[in-house]
């Protein structure tokens, strides 16, 4: 079976996860990763949220919204409280020395046109040495026909617990940028280089498979 390659567009983020652990649990492959976890694992899987004027998190996820709003806020802030990385201390205050949300508001301001409104979270020779890294490693924005789009890239994505998570600290930054540029918020695309879904989550993503299509949720 071909694992590589899927897009889902949808007009919320909660339909597009549904629809995104739909084709992993369907259309993925049994793999092992390198910490020796199962996982059901769709290649470059692509999810376009059109609409990202909204920040509600799927009812089927664990998460409480206190929970979620302290992601969100970690993925703004550049503090770090402990962790050996965050997402937020790595988009602003990069290497300890730039703020690149804050450029790619300049930047945007400057030329709404540009191609250069991106941001990196990962630092090689940081990154390269240790064993627990960013999952998401690109955020780009651009401007196109009055409206600002969002697209983050994942080298790895467990779909089934951190996407809506991620997506929910996205659309964060999203409004964040669009107000500082003053702009209206557009879509966010998520590429999940590995999408997947781990064994330990295997039961309750088969059964709510079921529910959606009314089946049996065989691969």
């Amino acid at each position: 079976m071909n694992s590589i390659g899927r897009l889902v567009r949808a007009r919320a983020a909660d339909e597009a996860w549904r629809r995104g652990l739909n084709i992993i649990w369907r259309q993925g492959a049994e793999i092992e990763d390198e910490r020796g976890s199962r996982t059901k694992e769709l290649m470059n899987l692509m999810v376009v949220i059109e609409d990202a004027s909204s920040c509600i998190a799927p009812r089927e996820y664990s998460w409480t919204e206190d929970r979620l709003d302290e992601y969100a806020y970690q993925l703004l802030s550049p503090e770090n409280p402990g962790f050996e990385y965050t997402y937020g201390e790595r988009l602003r205050s990069w290497n300890e020395e730039v703020d690149q949300i804050a450029e790619i508001v300049n930047r945007l301001k400057r030329n709404p046109r540009t191609r250069r409104a991106t941001a990196v979270t990962w630092i090689p020779p940081v990154d390269h040495r240790r064993e627990e890294v960013p999952c998401m490693v690109v955020c780009d924005f651009k401007i196109r026909y009055n409206m600002l789009n969002l697209t983050a890239v994942f080298r790895s994505h467990d779909f089934a617990g951190a996407y809506p998570a991620n997506v929910y600290a996205l659309t964060r930054l999203l409004h964040h940028v669009s107000g500082e540029t003053g702009t209206a918020p557009g879509s966010i695309t998520t590429l999940s280089v590995s999408a997947h879904i781990y064994e330990h989550d295997w039961d309750w993503v088969e059964g709510l498979i079921v529910k959606m299509g009314g089946g049996q949720a065989g691969p």
